[in-house]
């Protein structure tokens, strides 16, 4: 059920829709969905993956998502003991699946996502026993102001928007929630991941003006490190 509303803001948000009204309804001709074509997973298995109404294909994406919003869930009731951090980490994880998606499909990062991941982390990383508030803002305010700077130099001297604001929150919002050592370690990856994309598009297309979803693959990254660290329980120190 989650998977369908992350699905719903996938493609409302970029729209500027609301995500209450109206109803889930076709994408191609407005008819709107009964609920027994909108169960996650199995509607479109037996749908075939094409709508019930006009018969058009339904994007493979919602069943990516709804698969992976299952999957995200299972893991964290086996690895996460803890409720307060399951629960932080299925809404954390939940909305940068969206970011994924909308910033790779759309170049935009929901500023409403990242209030709600904010306020989320502030909310529940209290009841962690190890939490340190100063060094969660510490690692955020840090990471703001580094890369901050660094967008104002590289727009100077590019004459171009190098960085988009809503990346920067994005990394300031992760920064919070796992603080300055994973974070670092998050971007170094988003970044690696970000050269390989831009090599296959340039290889692919010739393109001279590559613009890149980089809040993707910071997204993509935070899951995939937080994942990686909990199940093999992997602990980042830098000194």
């Amino acid at each position: 059920i989650f998977g369908s509303f992350l699905n719903v803001l996938i493609y409302r948000l970029p729209n500027k829709l609301s995500i209450i009204f109206p109803s889930s309804h076709c994408i191609y001709c407005d008819v709107s969905i009964k609920w027994y074509h909108n169960i996650p997973i199995f509607s479109f298995l037996l749908l075939k993956g094409f709508s019930h109404c006009c018969n058009k294909a339904i994007p493979k994406r919602y069943l990516f998502i709804e698969i992976s919003s299952l999957l995200l869930w299972v893991w964290s009731y086996y690895y996460i003991p803890s409720i307060y951090n399951q629960i932080l980490f299925l809404i954390m994880s939940s909305f940068l699946l969206v970011i994924i998606f909308t910033d790779y499909n759309y170049f935009y990062i929901p500023i409403e996502l990242n209030i709600l991941m904010f306020f989320s982390c502030l909310l529940l990383l209290r009841y962690n026993v190890d939490f340190d508030l100063k060094y969660h803002f510490f690692s955020m305010l840090i990471l703001l102001a580094y890369f901050i700077f660094l967008t104002f130099i590289a727009n100077f001297f590019l004459k171009k928007e190098s960085m988009g604001y809503g990346d920067i929150i994005l990394i300031g919002v992760i920064s919070f929630w796992l603080g300055l050592y994973y974070a670092l370690v998050i971007i170094f990856i988003a970044s690696i991941l970000s050269i390989f994309h831009w090599l296959i598009i340039k290889i692919s297309t010739k393109d001279e003006s590559i613009i890149l979803p980089f809040g993707s693959t910071l997204s993509f990254s935070t899951i995939l490190i937080y994942m990686i660290a909990i199940t093999l329980k992997i602990e980042i120190y830098f000194f």
